[in-house]
């Protein structure tokens, strides 16, 4: 009997950064058990739980550790594995994924991490299932890892990288067996984690900055649309009791087939049928856009649509690769969006090469232009592999780089502190370090004011024809100025941006391995998603005082247009607002049932498409919120990132699920006089 405990492990000593059921390594299982001879004399165990895995080295004694290797858990996996050789110095240990350097560096990588017997360079269902079949005939270890292996790198014992021939792609995905229909992914429905589909694999696109740019990755690999619809009947039957976990789907360009309108069709039947799923995330294509509109569609609109351009500079455009819809074409995409009222969200990266403080700020007024409903601002990452990461591109460009934490990934196992970390980029010979600075501070404040909580700005700014670019801009000169009620935590985000930031990684670990530094990562002090923080922060510790400053910057910014009869409905639509989405008092577990009379039906103009001032009426509402309902997404929240963090799971929330946060909102019934 061959034991192999296999694991794509999750730190969660501060919640869980993925709450997705491991379906990479389940992959791997399915294909392995299937073409090995007597897959009864192999035991499979799955792991997500480090300290788990952990005990089982020790109790149920396995013969191989076979561990995913992603940015967010490459040295946890690496601590399991040595304490498995020390445990077994004979045990095979295999690692497997995308966070693996390019040629140049592979060596020394796998040098550096020396009890990986055996490094799967590429997609793991074949290699992996060839190496057991060959450790299953009898082959020792040390004669394996000095050998070539097909798909796989070794350390041979003289020191030397061995490297096996490449396997070609599985592009008739149905020869990987579903993990789902053959009950490998049962243990994983217990609400506690969101289960996720993968429809096809592959990526045409080059952008550099992407490990899925890799020229043996173009090609599109597919399941059949037969597999799908099974696996997502089986899924939507075992997540009826937990009707608000979300849908992942994996492509990296959901609706770039048009088969993709019949799964959406099939998702939205289950819906109707199960209850679930009533959430998605997905990643959308690049281009396809109507088609991406119809399926927003189909799913009710409960889809997030991602227009993408990363940047909207030329010259950037050319050195990373990328190819970008003509502008013309995307700001007709954002209209249809808004005349249909879908969520439209869109990605900036910075600082990119050739990007300038201007090109960026640039690129915020196109996508404000098109409609865009969130503009979610990365830091430049240095993904291990690609291209922008190379020598030549750092050399080229001067590119500053930094090492930082990855947002809450870290934890003490086996009494060792372990901490995840990622280089990025923080300045470019075109964009210094404090104008970085000065793009992050204004991509929170856009992430925050375009934020799905303030659909009623944009509202008001449409109406009054205000342009949303220049709103922000004078909002944002306002916070920074430190004249608002949210420039202290402004002021917050900018030095903890700052502070993130170390030399090297060796600094990072001696400064949090510190017990008082390390107490502060457990508080949830340091080491979150400075975006997603402080933006929660304001939204829930300043909830009136934003909507509050929102609203004046709206009078100050359009002053000649806004007369007394204007101001009168603002003012209104102000405490309608404020009474009906206190998230600070959502979150104290206290919603407030009030009553208000205002000069405007704004419930009405809500819901219609008249301006403000044509619903001039003396109303009055009862305000009530569903606190059974708010209750229940909390706790379902709660559940899926592993934590009773209400300050994190609710960043999550307002993040991950946008769709769920108008169950956060109150109710309006109006009142007789």
């Amino acid at each position: 009997m061959l034991k192999i405990a296999m694991g794509d492990l999750k730190h969660k000593t501060a919640g869980v950064h993925s709450s997705f059921m491991p379906l990479g390594i389940s992959y791997i299982a399915s294909y392995l058990l299937t073409n090995v001879p007597n897959p009864d004399n192999i035991k499979l165990r799955f792991y997500v739980d480090a300290n788990a895995i952990l005990e089982d080295i020790k109790l149920w004694k396995p013969d191989m550790i076979a561990l995913s290797n992603y940015c967010w858990n490459t040295e946890l996996s690496n601590l399991i594995f040595n304490y498995a050789k020390k445990i077994n110095p004979n045990i095979f240990c295999v690692s497997g994924g995308p966070e693996f350097p390019d040629e140049e560096e592979r060596k020394n990588y796998l040098l550096d991490r020396k009890k990986i017997d055996f490094y799967i360079y590429q997609e793991g269902e074949i290699a992996f299932t060839e190496l057991i079949k060959k450790i299953i005939a009898g082959a020792k270890l040390l004669d394996l890892k000095n050998s070539t292996q097909k798909g796989i790198m070794s350390i041979g014992t003289a020191g030397n990288l061995i490297i096996g021939e490449p396997i070609p792609r599985i592009m008739d995905m149905d020869q990987i067996p579903s993990p789902y229909l053959n009950g490998i992914m049962d243990r994983w429905f217990d609400g506690h984690y969101a289960p996720s589909i993968l429809t096809n694999k592959g990526c045409p696109f080059t952008c550099t900055f992407c490990k899925a740019s890799n020229s043996w990755y173009s090609s599109m690999a597919k399941f059949s649309i037969e597999r799908i619809k099974k696996e997502l009947n089986y899924i939507a039957q075992k997540m009826q009791p937990y009707p608000n976990t979300v849908l992942i789907i994996y492509d990296t360009n959901f609706g770039v087939f048009s088969r993709d309108e019949e799964i959406a069709r099939h998702i939205s039947n289950l819906r109707d049928k199960f209850g679930w799923p009533n959430a998605f995330i997905a990643t959308t294509s690049k281009n396809n856009y109507e088609r991406i509109l119809r399926i927003s569609s189909i799913l009710q609109n409960r889809m997030l649509i991602t227009g993408s351009l990363q940047s909207t500079n030329l010259e950037t455009l050319k050195v990373i690769k990328r190819q970008n819809i003509s502008l013309e074409k995307y700001l007709a995409f954002g209209c249809k969006i808004r005349k249909l009222g879908m969520p439209f969200i869109s990605e900036l990266i910075v600082p990119l090469p050739k990007e300038t403080k201007s090109s960026f700020f640039e690129g915020i007024k196109i996508f404000l232009d098109a409609g865009v409903d969130q503009i979610v601002p990365y830091t430049t990452m240095m993904l291990k592999g690609t291209p922008l990461a190379s020598k030549e591109s750092r050399k080229k460009y001067k590119m500053k780089t930094k090492y930082r934490l990855i947002p809450r990934q870290f934890g003490a196992y086996a009494g060792q502190k372990c901490f995840e970390t990622e280089e990025v980029c923080i300045g470019t010979d075109t964009m210094p370090f404090e104008e970085y600075l000065e793009c992050r501070g204004f991509g929170l404040i856009s992430a925050l004011l375009f934020h799905y909580q303030f659909d009623v700005i944009r509202r008001h700014l449409k109406e009054l024809d205000i342009n949303a670019y220049d709103y922000l801009i004078p909002l944002w000169e306002m916070v920074k100025s430190g004249n608002t009620k949210i420039s202290e935590i402004y002021n917050e985000y900018i030095q903890e941006t700052k502070n993130e930031l170390w030399d090297s990684k060796k600094e990072l670990c001696e400064y949090f391995s510190k017990p008082e530094n390390y107490e502060k990562l457990l508080s949830g002090e340091l080491g979150d998603n400075l975006i997603r923080k402080y933006k929660t922060k304001i939204i829930i510790e300043k909830s009136a005082k934003i909507f509050e400053l929102a609203y004046d910057v709206i009078v100050k910014v359009g002053a000649t247009k806004i007369t007394e009869e204007i101001k009168s409905s603002l003012n209104s639509a102000k405490q309608w607002v404020i009474a009906g989405r206190d998230i600070n008092a959502v979150t104290r577990g206290k919603p407030t049932n009030v009553n208000i009379t205002l000069n405007h039906d704004v419930s009405a103009w809500y819901k219609n498409t008249e301006p403000l001032t044509s619903f001039a009426k003396l109303t009055h509402y009862e305000i009530f919120y569903d606190k059974k309902k708010i209750d229940e997404i909390i706790q379902n929240g709660k559940n899926l990132y592993d934590s009773n963090d209400l300050f994190f799971v609710m960043g999550k929330i307002l993040t991950e699920n946008a769709a769920s946060l108008n169950s956060f909102w109150a109710e309006y019934r109006k009142s007789p006089t």
